[in-house]
């Protein structure tokens, strides 16, 4: 067997070059500005950083708003893979009844 020397080295992946509370700080900062979102949740994984946003219902006007800014945060922290999941939570529910292991980073307070 010869050696290919034109091969070219794999690519390696890279960490994160961001601190996760810069990141966390970022997404609360942005998504709290959004009166719909009622909580943001965050879990990371060896691939992505899973974001939950619950929101008050389902409302195409607000997914596009908080996908805008998904390419928003995406474009500042370009090393990252974001995983976007928006929640409508029911009146009388809490969005920990549909996700499980994930910190929560901002919850807004309902009256």
């Amino acid at each position: 067997m010869s050696s290919d020397s034109t091969r070219k080295p794999m690519a390696t992946v890279t960490a994160p070059t961001y601190p996760d509370y810069e990141i966390a700080a970022g997404l609360k900062t942005g998504l709290s500005a959004l009166s719909p979102v009622i909580s943001v949740h965050t879990l990371s994984t060896e691939n992505a950083l899973s974001v939950w946003v619950g929101i008050k219902k389902d409302d195409a006007e607000v997914r596009e708003a908080i996908y805008r800014f998904e390419d928003e945060i995406a474009d500042r922290y370009k090393d990252v893979l974001f995983d976007f999941h928006v929640i409508p939570v029911p009146a009388g529910r809490k969005v920990e009844d549909y996700i499980s292991n994930a910190d929560p980073i901002f919850q807004r307070r309902i009256a």
